[in-house]
């Protein structure tokens, strides 16, 4: 019966320090795992900034690309309506050329059609 209570005292002696063993491999992984939370904590902040940074930047050069796109567009309409103006303008003065030029070509045939009936030429 002792061999059996040294036996059994030698496996509890075992177990204790297998236990211990057990306690000071978790308190080190405990201690590895908190610093890698903090560390996956402190660059999880930094993206956080980076990304925050960045997309304030993206925000403000977008602002800064509508205003230049509306300016743009105001000087372009601005352009183009007095192009219209102009083409209007021009279109009547042609009209207005045509139609002096028609008037004038209408009293020279006119004038051409005296003329053949006055020396005797008949207009076909």
């Amino acid at each position: 019966m002792d061999e059996q209570v040294e036996l059994l005292r030698a496996i509890w002696n075992e177990l204790k320090a297998l236990n211990g063993r057990v306690d000071t491999t978790n308190a080190a992984l405990h201690d590895e795992i908190s610093g890698l939370r903090s560390a996956v904590r402190d660059e999880m902040g930094s993206l956080r900034t980076e990304a925050r940074e960045e997309f304030l930047l993206l925000r403000t050069e977008l602002k800064g690309e509508g205003r230049r796109n509306a300016e743009r567009d105001a000087r372009l309409g601005t352009a183009l309506a007095e192009l219209s103006l102009d083409v209007r303008e021009l279109t009547g003065v042609v009209h207005a050329w045509r139609d002096e030029h028609r008037t004038d070509r209408e009293d020279l045939r006119e004038r051409v059609a005296r003329l053949e009936r006055r020396v005797g030429l008949e207009p076909r």
